[in-house]
């Protein structure tokens, strides 16, 4: 009975340091630093272990109970000092290894990535321009890549564009209004208005193409005002106020029935002023400041109070006079210049303290306003007002005072320029701001004297270069 007792106790001890472990890493998962996490786990299931071994038996009772103390004291007097010395060594050679074991694989991951990156820049996948030509009008940002035109329409491009370039500067196109890319899908808007798109079309993203990868751009339609480009979701606006989608509908996000995938673009709204697209979900706001949503509502990102799927467009807000949308999260800008967030807050892109308020009795309706919003309705971000547009992307929101840009939520790569981490509230970033376009790893902005700036990852130079460190560096000369 008493080795029963005794294997037992073991594995109940060998759980709860197990437990202790996972528990921390699962919520180090949300905060991006896993290994930090974990040993943090390790420690506090050391320390209960060592509180255990400390705590006096109940009153009157006599002699060793203490389970912990009761397994060390039967695991040294049936093991001789050797054997202890034994386990002891290795343990530490254990440890030692483990330690040692991951820098060397680290070290020889890093080799061989280096290897494979420098056989990718001979083959010249990445496009690093060594000059603008001309005076830039807007940017364009997207995962491994950026993209910048001038009044012109000359288009130039960093990183892992997927585009030659027509001449030694690094142009890639020319009588450009707007550029879209996710993954190897590519959506470009003409000055005139006529929509070209090319690459991957799996998901049925390139309406009338029946082919699954279109090698060039080909043209789409005209009369087309603004696009917007997910993995999983194309939208096109047009000049009418006609929004049409394509795509993947695994959430409802085309806002039509059973179908999962389609090549033929279907009217989703009129009367439309802006739409904005993620892999699951779709917003767009009318003419008139309504702002509507479909698709996926898991994190209650359209702030109805519930996570519900919603397979046809359901209005979200009234008054408002921009939206952005990033990865489970929506943010809206209303017509007072507040700005209002719902949806996913594991990073902070909330930037509000979501939760469920209790009122005393005898409330006034002033306390009521003082309470903690639901993640799942829209919430006032309280710290910012006055603001003129907003912009979101991954884990990331942006909003301008005039030319004052702030940000805040997931900053993992250093994207909002800042090296402390995530921001949980509106951190002023740079002053003196023309235009903004983020991904959910890095940031490019056009200064107000035309400089080009970016901040956030820079593995396949898609801001120039590898270097720069912490902040917001310049990605290229522009000459006017």
């Amino acid at each position: 009975m008493e080795k029963v007792i005794f294997a037992v106790v073991c594995l109940l001890i060998y759980f709860y340091m197990i437990s202790c472990t996972f528990f921390a890493v699962e919520i180090a998962a949300l905060k991006g630093r896993k290994r930090g996490w974990g040993w943090l786990g390790f420690l506090l299931g050391i320390l209960g272990i060592v509180i255990v071994c400390f705590l006096p038996n109940a009153k009157g009772v006599e002699g060793e109970t203490n389970p912990v103390r009761v397994v060390w004291k039967r695991m040294v007097a049936v093991v001789s000092p050797l054997a202890m010395w034994i386990i002891l060594a290795g343990l530490v050679v254990v440890v030692g290894g483990a330690f040692l074991g991951t820098r060397v694989a680290t070290w020889v991951e890093n080799r061989d990535h280096e290897k494979e990156l420098s056989k990718i820049e001979t083959d010249a996948d990445f496009l690093t321009p060594a000059k603008v030509q001309g005076k830039v009008a807007k940017v364009f940002s997207a995962d491994g890549s950026n993209f910048a035109v001038t009044q012109s329409g000359d288009l130039y491009g960093w990183g892992e564009v997927g585009l030659e370039a027509l001449d030694e500067s690094g142009k890639v196109y020319e009588k450009v209004q707007k550029l879209c890319k996710a993954g190897d899908t590519y959506y470009l808007l003409a000055q005139d208005g006529t929509l070209y798109a090319m690459g991957d079309n799996t998901n049925g993203l390139i309406p009338g193409q029946k082919a699954q990868k279109v090698e060039k751009f080909v043209k789409i339609e005209g009369d087309v005002a603004d696009i917007a480009l997910s993995s999983a979701v194309g939208a096109i606006l047009k000049k009418s106020g006609n929004l049409y989608v394509v795509g993947v509908n695994t959430y409802g996000q085309l806002g039509r029935a059973a179908e999962k995938v389609s090549d033929t673009k279907q009217a989703l709204a009129k009367d439309v002023g802006k739409v904005v697209v993620t892999e699951r979900s779709l917003y767009y706001m009318k003419k008139d400041g309504t702002v509507c949503g479909v698709g996926n509502n898991a994190y209650g990102q359209f702030g109805l109070g519930h996570k519900d799927k919603q397979g046809a467009p359901v209005k979200i807000s009234d008054g408002c006079k921009d939206i952005a949308a990033g990865e489970d999260f929506f943010v809206v800008l209303k017509n007072d210049g507040t700005v209002w967030t719902a949806g996913n807050n594991c990073y902070g892109q909330l930037a509000r303290e979501p939760g469920e308020g209790k009122l005393p009795e005898g409330a006034t309706e002033e306390d009521k306003k003082k309470l903690p919003v639901p993640a799942e309705k829209l919430g006032q971000v309280l710290e910012l007002e006055k603001i003129t547009r907003i912009e979101a992307a991954g884990g990331t929101a942006f909003a301008f005072a005039e030319s004052d840009l702030y940000g805040w939520g997931h900053n993992h790569l250093g994207q909002l320029g800042k090296k402390d981490g995530d921001q949980t509230a509106p951190v002023q970033i740079k002053k003196n701001v023309a235009d903004l376009s983020a991904s959910a790893s890095c940031t490019v902005l056009l200064t107000t004297d035309g400089k080009l700036l970016g901040a956030g990852d820079r593995q396949n130079y898609q801001l120039g270069s590898r270097n720069g460190g912490n902040g917001f560096r310049e990605i290229a000369e522009v000459k006017e």
